[in-house]
This record gives C-alpha cells, structure tokens and sequence, in this order.
C-alpha cells in the first residue's frame, strides 16, 4: 500500500492564500480541487489539476511526490513512476517518497542491469543523499566563504583566516566538481521513464521498422540521442534503439524539454 499524500508548509501556504483574491486563486484553485478529488477518489482528474499546476512553472518535490501517488492510485504506473523520480531528484532521501517508488518499481514487468556500483555509492555518499539544488547552492556558499576569508586574510594578515579558508577550500572544491559533473550528466546522459503500459523500440523511426525489444511501463531508460520527435534510448548494455518521444517522459524536469507531462 503506498503511502498518502501530505501537505507541506508549501502547501498550507497555497491553501492559506485560498482566502486571497485574485493573485493567489490560479495557483490554489487547482490544488485545492486536486486535493479534493483526491480525496474523492476521482484520481485522473487529481492528476489533471495538479499537472497543471506544474505546468504553470511550480516545481516542488511535494507536488511532485503527490503527483506519483495519484498516477499509482489510477493504475498509470509508468507517470507514478515518473513523478517519484523527479521527486527523488529534489529530495533524494525523504523515506515516504523511496517506500512508493519502490513499490512502484516491484509492480513493473521489466528489470534492468544495475547501473549503480555499490561501491560509487559509497565513495560518493553526498551525491546519493544530497539533491542536486542543495549541492550546487553548498558549493556556491563555500566558493564565497572561501574567497571572503582570503580577503580577511589579506587585509589583516591573521593566518587564522588563512587557515579556515583551506579548510574550507577541499570540500567546496569536491561539491563544485560534483556539481559540474551533474550538470553534464542532466544534459548528456538524460534518463527516463516509459509511460505507456507497452512500447516497441524499433531500429529506426518508421513504425515498419524492425521491433528490436518491448519496454513495459516504468522502465528506466537513457536517452542517447533525440530527433524531432523520436528517442533513442538505451535499456541495457546490448538493448538500444528507437522510440517515440510521447512514449518516454524525461526525469531532468524541464518544461521546456518535456511539455507533454503525463
């Protein structure tokens, strides 16, 4: 059984400016009524609500988190799935949002090669347990404690400034390399998620073309390249080919890349 949906602080401020004319109602209105049919049980027209929400440019990891468990409560399996990814990019560790999408993830018919290496995880803990927003903001606050303290040191010449701004050098240079890597990563090596309940990936973009393999829906796959309206993506080491952009949403949110939120 997944675990239901909460209302944040960001959330209760949206509810609180319900009470608000005008400015504020486009905003919680459509929660407001999402929440409601939710609650109803009317989870498609939840999810309607509150895509549109997003639509609209809000990206939070609680909408997100309530957009997968209303997809999950509609047996849209692979747009749960999605939405808990996104989800877990901005908060990686909340523990209500692995239990879903773990549960999600046992209901898919596909298993794909472990992509991970346990022993990344470890030597790279803080990238598995901090969100991306949250290292890159670290980093930027260490770049600029780091050149304030040089600055102190060098109008004073107090070598206890000099000293705490090495300190303070390493690890802010490790988050700053960090933080480039995952902004290569989110624009070379784009993830995603297969929505329908079945898709054929095909060796080219004609539907005549060869079926290569059939993914199910919340299968995690990596996009390699992108036409005009076609992925290809790759499943696992000697699974790749193509398939239609509809049929995949994309994990790095962006409204721009990927319009059709489903």
């Amino acid at each position: 059984m997944i675990r239901s949906i909460r209302i944040t602080v960001w959330m209760a401020a949206v509810l609180a400016l319900w009470c608000v004319p005008s400015a504020a109602s486009p905003l919680a209105r459509p929660f407001l009524s999402g929440l409601e049919a939710y609650q109803a049980g009317r989870y498609d027209q939840a999810v309607e609500q509150w895509e549109g929400i997003v639509s609209d440019g809000v990206i939070n990891p609680e909408l997100f988190y309530n957009l997968g468990n209303a997809c999950l409560k509609a047996d849209r399996l692979g747009p749960a799935i999605l939405w808990y990814e996104r989800a877990a990019r901005l908060r990686p560790n909340d523990p209500d949002l692995r239990f879903n999408l773990d549960y999600a993830r046992s209901l898919t018919r596909d298993r794909a090669e472990e992509a991970t290496i346990p022993l990344a995880r470890i030597l790279f803990f803080w990238n598995y347990h901090l969100s991306r927003p949250t290292i890159a903001i670290t980093a930027l606050a260490g770049n600029l404690v780091f050149w304030a303290l040089l600055v102190a040191w060098r109008l004073t010449r107090r070598r206890g400034f000099f000293r705490t701004a090495v300190l303070v050098a390493a690890p802010t240079f490790v988050l700053i390399l960090t933080a480039a890597y995952n902004l290569y990563e989110d624009g070379h090596r784009r993830q995603a998620v297969i929505l329908p309940g079945a898709v054929s990936v095909r060796s080219g973009h004609q539907p005549t073309d060869t079926e290569l393999f059939v993914l199910h829906a919340g299968a995690k796959v990596r996009v390699v390249k992108a036409s005009k309206k076609h992925y290809q993506i790759r499943y696992s080491a000697d699974k790749i080919g193509w398939i239609e952009q509809e049929a995949a949403g994309l994990i790095v949110f962006r409204i721009w890349d990927d319009a059709s939120v489903k």
